[in-house]
C-alpha cells in the first residue's frame, strides 16, 4: 500500500472511524499483491484508479463485515479481510489503590489510559506518571471529557457507592466496549435495583460486569487488577479485529525510507505469534515489532531486506512442524503464511 493510504488510516483511527481493509493476497502474476481497498464508514477507497475494473471485481463480491476471513473472488484472485481499530482506551473511574496497579498493567498492555477522580490528591500526574491523561473533576464532568466509542473500556472503582452509581449511569447512556464495576454481590444487587427504578433496561444492566473481573480469588489490589485486566483482554480479543502498532504506523507515514511490512496472514497449529502480528523492516536494517522471534523471524527479516532491494511484495509460508521446524530451530508444530508488503 502507498503511504497516502496509511496516512488516511492514521487520520481516521484518530477520529475513531470504522475501518475495513481488503488486501489482495493472490492474483494473476502477483501484479496486485498487497494492494488494498479501504472502507471507512461508508466511503470506499482504492489504490489505483487505472485498474478500477480489477478492484470492482473484488468490491462487488465481498462483504466488508466479514473480518478475519480469506475470500476467494474467482480462480485468480484471493483477498483477506481486516477490521482495523485504534489502540484501546481504558478509563478508570477512581484513583485509589486498585487504580494504581490497574493503570500500570494497562500501560504495559498498550492501552491508552485515563484516570479520573474528584480529589486532587488522588488525581495528579505525580501519582499516575505513566498514564496518558489524568482528570480531576466531579465524575459527571470528567466523563464528559473522555471518548465514548466501541474501543472504550471503563472500570468503576471509586471510593463509594454513590460515585460508582453516578459513573455507571453516565456510561450506560453512551457507547462503550466494556464496563466493569467493583463491589460485593449485595452492593451490585442494590445498584441493579436503582438502575431499574430509573428506567434502565435489563439489556442495559447486562452490559455491566459486576462484580468486576474474572473469579480468581483475588484479594490484594494487584491481584484484583489482574482479574480485571484478564476480563478486559478477553473482551478485547473476542472478535476478528486488529490494530497497527502506533510506532509502526508513524514510521510508515512520516519516514521516507524504503520498507517492508511483514504480517502474519494465517496460522495453523502452534506458532509464536498469531494472525495480524506485524514487523516493519527498513532499508537501514532496523526494524520495529515482531512476528514471534527466533529463527523464523530472522529468516523473514532477511527476506524483507531482499524485497526492499527488489521493490516488490511477496507471500511466503513457513512450516514449523517436525523436521521442517528443526531446520529453522523451532518446535512449534504449526505453519504460518506471511505477507511481505513493500511500501513505496
Amino acid at each position: 500500500m502507498n503511504r497516502g493510504f496509511y496516512k488516511r488510516i492514521e487520520e481516521e483511527l484518530n477520529n475513531n472511524k470504522n475501518i475495513c481493509i481488503a488486501t489482495v493476497i493472490k492474483d494473476k502474476g502477483d501484479k496486485h499483491l498487497g494492494k488494498k481497498i479501504l472502507k471507512i464508514n461508508e466511503e470506499i477507497l482504492i489504490e489505483d484508479e487505472e485498474n478500477i475494473e480489477f478492484y470492482n471485481r473484488i468490491i462487488n463480491k465481498i462483504n466488508f463485515n466479514e473480518s478475519g476471513k480469506t475470500i476467494k473472488i474467482d480462480d485468480e484472485i484471493e483477498i483477506i479481510m481486516e477490521h482495523i481499530i485504534s489502540k484501546p482506551n481504558l478509563i478508570i473511574c477512581g484513583g485509589g489503590h486498585i487504580a494504581l496497579s490497574l493503570a500500570s498493567m494497562a500501560k504495559m498492555l498498550d492501552f491508552n489510559t485515563t484516570v479520573i477522580d474528584d480529589r486532587e490528591e488522588f488525581a495528579n500526574k505525580e501519582r499516575f506518571p505513566e498514564v496518558d491523561n489524568v482528570i480531576c473533576d466531579n465524575f459527571t464532568n470528567a466523563l464528559d471529557k473522555v471518548n465514548f466509542n466501541k474501543n472504550s473500556y471503563f472500570v468503576v472503582v471509586t471510593r463509594g457507592h454513590k460515585a460508582d452509581q453516578e459513573c455507571v449511569e453516565k456510561i450506560l447512556k453512551n457507547k462503550f466496549r466494556y464496563l466493569g464495576m467493583i463491589g460485593s454481590r449485595g452492593k451490585v444487587a442494590h445498584s441493579i435495583n436503582q438502575l431499574l427504578e430509573k428506567g434502565y433496561t435489563t439489556e442495559d444492566i447486562n452490559k455491566v460486569n459486576a462484580p468486576v473481573g474474572i473469579s480468581i480469588g483475588a484479594k490484594t489490589p494487584a491481584e484484583i487488577s489482574v482479574s480485571i485486566m484478564a476480563q478486559i483482554i478477553q473482551e478485547k480479543n473476542n472478535g476478528n479485529v486488529s490494530n497497527i502498532d502506533e510506532e509502526i504506523l508513524n514510521d510508515i507515514v512520516y519516514s521516507d525510507n524504503s520498507k517492508v511490512l511483514v504480517s502474519i496472514l494465517h496460522k495453523r497449529g502452534s506458532s509464536p505469534r498469531g494472525v495480524d502480528a506485524k514487523m516493519l523492516v527498513k532499508d537501514d536494517s532496523s526494524f520495529i515489532g515482531t512476528i514471534g522471534g527466533g529463527m523464523v523471524e530472522k529468516v523473514a527479516y532477511e527476506k524483507a531486506l531482499d524485497l526492499i532491494k527488489e521493490k516488490k511484495s511477496h507471500i511466503e509460508s513457513y512450516d514449523l512442524s517436525n523436521s521442517a521446524a528443526a531446520k529453522l530451530g523451532m518446535a512449534c508444530g504449526g505453519t504460518i503464511k506471511v505477507l511481505f508488503e513493500y511500501i513505496a
